[in-house]
């Protein structure tokens, strides 16, 4: 294999199925050698069924899947270089976590002392050295998740594809988790292509990641990109919380029904992350509108605001703590933002 070859490429793939449903329309990524890469998006975005796709276990209608530049037109999931982790696990309760990740390695008949060295270095990866011997009944839901993982890549797959694997877990658990995989994946180099609706947990783990929404890809790119530079409209709202305000732009300027905005060139629409959003009072920025507050949402590290404009429009504005002066409900404040603060954005 050539070293600039991706590890998983689909090129035009789309899914209609026998009752004329399209699950996918015209998908086209590539994924690098080593690379955690994510899909995002609601349910019924189509990120599940392109997951599948490239697993074997839906066939295109149309298009091309090819993993390490090998076309995979016609191979069933068992004889494809991938394997799968779902949010169901489905450990062999009678089997010992060893024998648990053995089981693929002896089912490809290799030699015992080669089973035992792979068991070995994945208990090793997972960080569950030492707990070989215990059955996944004796395990935390946590520890069961790795256990999946490690079976999985016991079997050294050029991909490993994970569905919503964390989707069972309880929040605490799940950010333990999330260090975790990101830790596996890295110390492995194995390429990882995972699928999640949670917006942290594409952003935590990622290297790259498309937005998905109705069967097509909206945006691909690095996390930070796609949250400071969103390319639609829907990439702007779903990925992370923003002011949305869409109207027509003349020049630098937006009219958006009650509020007419300073923007850098023309668009349909401008998105305002609520952190870049000042409030207070006798602000300077080149947005500056007078409202009074009508929330405030105390969130721990950061408190947000519900300003409502004396247009009636409503602005979020996010900020730490510990910057400015105390502000309760009722508060007749200003708020704004700079001109750079704003993405312009065209659909």
């Amino acid at each position: 294999m050539n070293s600039s070859t991706p590890d998983a490429e689909l090129r035009g793939v789309r899914k209609v199925y026998d009752n004329g449903a399209r699950g996918v329309e015209q998908v086209d990524f590539t994924v690098t050698k080593g690379e955690f890469f994510s899909m995002l998006g609601p349910s019924g975005c189509g990120k599940s069924t392109t997951l599948r796709v490239l697993a074997g276990l839906e066939e295109p209608t149309s298009g091309e899947v090819l993993i390490r530049g090998e076309s995979m037109r016609g191979r069933p999931s068992h004889r494809r270089p991938t394997n799968m982790v779902f949010q169901r696990l489905a450990l062999f309760p009678h089997l010992t976590v060893a024998d648990n990740i053995a089981f693929g390695p002896r089912l490809q008949r290799k030699p015992g002392k080669r089973v035992g060295e792979i068991v070995g270095s994945m208990l090793e990866l997972v960080g569950l050295a030492g707990f070989g011997r215990r059955y996944p009944a004796q395990l935390s839901g946590g520890q069961q998740q790795r256990v999946a993982i490690a079976r999985a890549l016991a079997n050294e797959p050029a991909v490993l594809l994970l569905d919503e694997p964390l989707g069972a877990l309880d929040l605490r658990l799940r950010v333990q988790m999330q260090q975790a995989l990101k830790r596996i994946q890295h110390d492995s180099g194995t390429t990882f292509v995972y699928v999640t609706h949670d917006q942290v947990e594409a952003l935590t783990m990622s290297d790259r990641m498309a937005v998905m929404n109705e069967g097509r890809i909206e945006q691909i790119g690095l996390p930070a990109e796609l949250y400071r530079s969103p390319a639609t409209t829907f990439t702007a709202t779903f990925l992370g919380d923003t002011n949305l305000f869409e109207g027509d732009s003349r020049g630098d300027l937006l009219e958006s029904p009650g509020i007419s905005i300073k923007v850098a060139g023309g668009g349909r629409a401008v998105s305002v992350r609520p952190e870049h959003v000042a409030i207070g009072k006798d602000l300077t920025c080149a947005n500056r509108y007078h409202g009074r507050l009508e929330d405030v949402i105390f969130q721990g590290a950061s408190t947000r605001y519900h300003v409502r404009l004396t247009s009636g429009v409503l602005v979020i504005s996010e900020r730490r703590e510990e910057t400015g002066s105390p502000l309760a409900v009722g508060d007749d404040v200003e708020t704004g933002w700079d001109v750079d603060a704003g993405v312009v954005l065209n659909q």
